[in-house]
């Protein structure tokens, strides 16, 4: 199997993660519940919605997609995603340096950042990849053939930086400009970049200082790794010739090779690799000479939404932002996907059709950002500037075959995405302090609720459904109206719940 970052398409099937008839035999018999005490009355820190700040997308002209543009609305409104990364800025379809030096058409970028902007969205301005008048070698990535080699000329890149930096300040404003972040390449530590890691740092240079002769309030980072390399090395060598530099990001997908980001094989379990892997890095930062650069995760991804919640659970604290790999399936790195369903990253499946992962990223945007203790296990209670209370609660079911995936795939960096393994998870909530809340509204997502799978392997799995089956299919991909419960009087409420093998839950309280 062949993954991104290797160039090679992943593959495999999304199963239904239902309760198999074993399994409803096993609540049958009385499955102990977990059981975890919450005190809704006791202290309560800051929770930020740090996953929230920014998502990932293809290269940068598939905004001028409709399809596209309607999955940019929807998760902005469900979701809250605040700013867009995209490969692909300078490529020459995108026209802005496609002329050659010092003859530069900003029409389609834009078309593109006007749009995000008009919807609530700032640019996550990811410098790349090389303009072919610029380039020093046929060095290319994917179908849409990213030129990846540095340039000829450092001066032309400079003023390609400069020019374009200058035109984005006086088209929007100098104050919403610098509320954006521009980061410097794409995992130039592997096949994205064709020079070496010295020469990496050189293109750091020359854009850094490019953006900062226009505003040096501006906010530029790096080195923007695969497998959360170099980070050590960039604030060495920015230390060392006084180059500014105001964050610092990489990427981590749970299949990376472990020996490469820890040093040793096999040192964490699947799900543990990204927040340990964040540790990891947090630790080089603090250890550093510029120990309190904030961190940015510019890429991980998962179409597990127990799996999703977990890690946002375990990064807590860890990094500034979490950049999910995508929020659209508009994605044609490995050329024109196959099919109404495939194995590319998204939060939307083609044709806007919702997936797990949209209705799990839209059950996180619904918690408070006030954290309430709660008892160690699979739940995340917040209270909401409301007053009241929002919990979410998941049933993570470790992979078992994490080794055979290949690194970067979508569906893999999943931990099991869905699977018809593993046990439903009885809970017990032991609520504390519910300050009068009358009723609960649950809702759950999970392999047969807020997927279009089932009902698409109904239709016998086609390939290219009818229209009439698209419609169906994007029904069936909507949430259904939530379970309302009422709740008991008393200075303990218990709420019961069982999720399936990798479902999640949102529990809202309301008086």
């Amino acid at each position: 199997m062949i993954n991104r970052r290797e160039f090679v398409a992943g593959a495999g099937a999304v199963l239904a993660g239902s309760l198999t008839g074993k399994q409803s035999r096993l609540l049958a018999l009385g499955t102990e519940a977990k059981q975890i005490a919450i005190d809704l009355g006791g202290k309560t820190t800051s929770f930020p919605h740090f996953w929230e700040i920014a998502a990932g997308s293809d290269r940068t002209v598939v905004g001028l997609r409709e399809q596209w543009r309607q999955d940019l609305v929807r998760c902005e409104r469900e979701t809250g995603i605040r700013s867009i990364r995209c490969h692909g800025l300078f490529d020459d379809e995108m026209g802005i340096a496609a002329q050659g030096a010092g003859r530069f058409n900003f029409l389609y970028v834009d078309q593109i950042y006007d749009f995000m902007l008009d919807h609530g969205v700032r640019p996550f301005v990811e410098l790349s990849f090389m303009p072919e008048a610029f380039a020093s070698s046929g060095n290319r990535i994917f179908a849409y053939k990213g030129n990846v080699s540095p340039p000829r000329d450092w001066k032309n890149w400079y003023d390609l930086v400069r020019a374009f930096t200058d035109h984005c300040v006086k088209r929007y404003g100098l104050a919403e400009v610098r509320s954006w972040k521009f980061e410097v390449w794409n995992e130039p530590n592997i096949g994205f970049w064709a020079g070496t890691q010295e020469q990496y740092f050189e293109l750091y240079r020359q854009s850094v200082l490019a953006v900062k002769d226009v505003d040096k309030e501006l906010q530029v980072g790096g080195p923007a790794t695969a497998q959360l390399a170099w980070i050590p090395d960039l604030i060495e060598y920015c230390s060392q010739r006084d180059v500014p530099i105001d964050f610092v990001s990489s990427h981590v997908y749970p299949s990376d090779p472990q020996q490469k980001i820890f040093g040793k094989p096999n040192m964490y379990p699947f799900e543990q690799v990204i927040p340990r892997g964040l540790e990891h890095i947090k630790s080089q930062v603090e250890s550093s000479k510029m120990p309190h650069l904030p961190i940015w995760l510019t890429e991980w991804s998962s179409q597990n939404p127990a799996f999703i919640a977990d890690t946002i659970r375990n990064c807590i604290g860890l990094a500034e932002a979490m950049s999910y790999w995508t929020f659209s399936n508009v994605f044609e790195e490995m050329g024109v996907p196959s099919g109404i369903f495939n194995n590319t990253f998204g939060m939307l499946d083609q044709w806007g059709i919702a997936r797990p992962s949209l209705h799990a990223f839209s059950l996180l945007h619904k918690l408070g950002e006030q954290r309430i203790s709660a008892e160690d296990g699979p739940v995340l209670a917040t209270c909401r500037a409301d007053g009241s209370t929002a919990i979410l609660v998941w049933n993570l079911i470790p992979t078992k075959n994490a080794g055979l995936f290949a690194n970067g795939d979508p569906f893999a960096a999943g931990g099991g995405t869905q699977g018809a393994g593993g046990s439903p998870l009885p809970l017990q909530l032991s609520l504390r302090g519910s300050k009068g809340a009358s009723s609960v509204t649950i809702t759950q997502v999970n392999g047969e609720t807020g997927s279009a799978t089932p009902a698409w392997k109904a239709m016998g799995s086609p390939k290219y459904p009818t229209r009439e089956q698209i419609q169906n299919l994007r029904e069936a991909a909507e949430l259904p109206a939530p379970e309302v419960r009422s709740l008991p009087a008393g200075s303990t409420v218990p709420v019961s719940i069982t999720l399936p093998p990798n479902g999640i839950a949102l529990l809202e309280f309301t008086r």
